[in-house]
């Protein structure tokens, strides 16, 4: 379970940050910092708490609990509130019903998945390539940032 807690916290983040993509392509700018937050909290799930509950199962499922409402409330649900309101754009229920299905299948398993363990090797295996994209994409919008 604690591998399918890995793939579907990959897919979570990589969900949010393409459709910040998306929108980002679509806007002349951002007239707010949600967005942002949002997709830096999907780093930060994508290249270090998709692993960290590898090693530390406990901290690991409370950051990345933590790390999803962060990410969640700071700009998804802004996609829900539009779908439902009077606005003049509305947002398609897969943009905002994605994150939200994967988020609580992720929180689910990796609170479901603290007492499993896995191969050192394995852990190792899995952490590498998630961790490398993440600090390449921080990294780079860090710099564009600043």
């Amino acid at each position: 379970m604690k591998i399918l807690t890995y793939i579907l916290s990959l897919i979570l983040s990589g969900f949010v940050y393409f459709l910040f993509a998306a929108y980002m392509t679509g806007s002349a700018g951002l007239n707010s910092s949600s967005p942002l937050i949002s997709v830096g909290f999907a780093i930060l799930i994508f290249g270090f708490l998709s692993w960290f509950h590898f090693y530390k199962p406990k901290i690991g499922a409370l950051l990345l609990t933590l790390a999803f409402l962060g990410m969640y409330l700071t700009w998804p649900v802004y996609l829900l509130f539009e779908y439902f309101g009077e606005a003049d754009f509305k947002p398609s229920p897969i943009e905002f019903l994605t994150p939200i299905v994967l988020g609580i299948l992720v929180i689910f398993l990796a609170w479901k998945s603290k007492k499993e363990a896995l191969n050192k090797w394995t852990k190792l295996t899995l952490a590498i390539p998630p961790l490398l994209i993440g600090i390449y994409v921080g990294g780079y919008m860090a710099m564009r940032l600043f």
